[in-house]
């Protein structure tokens, strides 16, 4: 009797089973993401927050890179070579993602909501996009525009009503700032970034150097002073755990991933549809209203999603890709 699995590969060609594999992935990073603003809030209640941010990444890299070690091992393969060139693009990317990029983030959250954190980690396609622009040279066609403002505006609309009380802090709020333009910095360098072409293998390598980063800054804040376990709640406890094993370990082999299958501005929608996943968990676990304004905001940004996805899935495929690697 023929396999099922490959009458499915026959019958459905390969160029939809990849398109359905991107969804797929995408609405797992924007689930895991929309989720990940909560448990960091939660997290540096009584963790501190660059220390936070520096075992959360340390172990889960650590841990990728133990399972790649030892998948070669169980399968008699010796792997790539990870040289030296590979290493120095790590080190570049763990100073733009992690210590820019998630370094600035979790430390301004301790300024700002989460729903205001949300909103300023959603410039990161803007970001992207004004550099692709500049640096590379990359034309914008009037559909991805229209997809950014669109975002953008929905965004506005969903968290508006938090940004006329005047409470918002000028640290935080620029702390936020720099971190989404880190982190649009290092995804589009991780396209061009020689790292290896196993996903666990790259993102174990730029986790682990990552948070090892952030745990110089953490030592010369001397957060560690401030670290005593007999005070770090249970919440806290299970928020980390949460971010270790969930958004980091899974959330960013999916974005990884996605940056190197498609483009930087398709991964990074993530900003725009984590705060309409954050209010609807509000809305079943909190039991928080959604009104008439939530909804037409959330419509609105999934429509610039939409035009999005659609424009970068289009001039991805006319460019040469790297081979799609399962791991």
């Amino acid at each position: 009797m023929p396999n099922r699995f490959n009458m499915f590969i026959h019958y459905y060609p390969p160029n939809l089973l990849k398109q359905s594999k991107i969804w797929l992935v995408l609405v797992v990073l924007w689930v895991i993401n929309g989720s990940s603003f909560l448990a960091i809030k939660v997290s540096i209640d009584t963790i501190p927050p660059l220390f936070s941010a520096g075992i959360r990444f340390s172990l889960s890299g650590a841990a990728l890179f133990i399972v790649y070690l030892l998948r070669n091992r169980a399968t008699h393969e010796h792997g790539e070579r990870i040289g030296v060139q590979q290493w120095k693009d790590t080190l570049v990317l763990g100073v733009s993602l992690f210590v820019g990029g998630q370094g600035l983030l979790v430390w301004g959250t301790q300024y700002l909501s989460s729903g205001i954190t949300g909103l300023l980690n959603s410039t990161i396609p803007l970001w992207v996009a004004l550099i692709s622009m500049l640096v590379f040279r990359k034309h914008l066609t009037k559909k991805m525009i229209a997809g950014l403002l669109a975002g953008f505006g929905g965004l506005m609309l969903l968290i508006a009503p938090s940004l006329g009380n005047g409470t918002l802090s000028p640290v935080g709020t620029a702390a936020l700032i720099t971190s989404s333009i880190a982190w649009a910095v290092g995804s589009l360098y991780s396209t061009k970034a020689h790292l290896p072409i196993s996903i666990l293998a790259s993102s174990g390598m730029l986790l682990l150097v990552g948070g090892l980063m952030l745990l110089v800054p953490s030592f010369v804040l001397r957060e560690f002073d401030a670290v005593r376990l007999s005070q770090i709640s249970t919440a806290s406890t299970i928020a980390l755990l949460y971010l270790i094993i969930v958004t980091s370990m899974i959330g960013f082999t999916d974005f990884y991933w996605l940056v190197r299958m498609t483009t930087a501005a398709l991964a990074n929608t993530f900003a725009y549809v984590s705060p309409v996943i954050a209010v609807f968990l509000g809305w079943a676990i909190l039991k928080e209203p959604i009104t008439s304004l939530m909804l037409v905001a959330m419509s609105v940004i999934l429509i610039g999603v939409a035009l999005m996805v659609t424009t970068s899935s289009k001039s991805k495929s006319k460019s040469k890709n790297k081979p799609i690697i399962n791991n």
